[in-house]
């Protein structure tokens, strides 16, 4: 009895060693795969409020893309957008995602809408009368394109800042950050686990 009593620990130690092995090994595999699914991502933006025409296709999306290059001052042309279309989603929005050539043209875009919707007033921030849309005027809201899991955890770290009163949370090249203030540093946030450490600390 005791010798099979043993061996049975000694079992149930080799298959929680093993389910550990296991559970490393997926991790470090979802991590590859969201690293990739980043790269793939990182030239796209997300454009938001863009009415849908009848009929619309890839040239009028293009059309609509340099239209907004030229409301935030940039010369966009024909090969700086590799691909554009549009994506389904369960409010019926259908924002329109924009592949550019290079990850600094999507960075120039998103750095120009803070300049351009920085020191307007609600009504005159980027909106479809800029893109020569006719009314009703709706916002336009433009984002770098995120990940499933990222999109997940930016909606996690938004929720936490506003329950806690953070000054700021943004994404850069598919990562979460969060601040509290100006002069607080920033904080990186890779996983859910990440939030929670931080509310602990609150």
């Amino acid at each position: 009895m005791s010798s099979k009593h043993d061996e049975f620990i000694s079992r149930i130690s080799i298959l929680e060693s093993e389910r550990k092995n296991d559970k490393l090994t997926i991790h470090q595999l979802e991590e590859k795969i969201e690293n990739l699914e980043r790269k793939t991502r990182c030239t796209g933006i997300e454009i938001r409020n863009i009415p849908k025409s009848s009929g619309e296709t890839k040239d009028n999306m293009t059309d609509t893309v340099k239209s907004l290059g030229k409301a935030l001052k940039i010369d966009l042309i024909g090969s700086d957008i590799r691909d554009v279309y549009r994506i389904n989603t369960k409010d019926g929005s259908n924002p329109i995602i924009a592949e550019l050539s290079s990850v600094l043209i999507k960075e120039k875009i998103l750095s120009k809408v803070k300049q351009f919707n920085k020191l307007k007033p609600k009504n005159e921030k980027l909106n479809t009368s800029h893109l020569k849309f006719a009314e009703p005027i709706k916002p336009i809201f433009i984002s770098e394109t995120l990940t499933q899991n990222t999109q997940k955890l930016y909606f996690l770290a938004r929720s936490f800042q506003k329950n806690y009163n953070y000054s700021f949370c943004w994404t850069s090249r598919g990562v979460v950050y969060l601040r509290k203030n100006e002069k607080s540093p920033q904080i990186k946030i890779c996983m859910e686990s990440d939030i929670e450490k931080l509310r602990k600390t609150q």
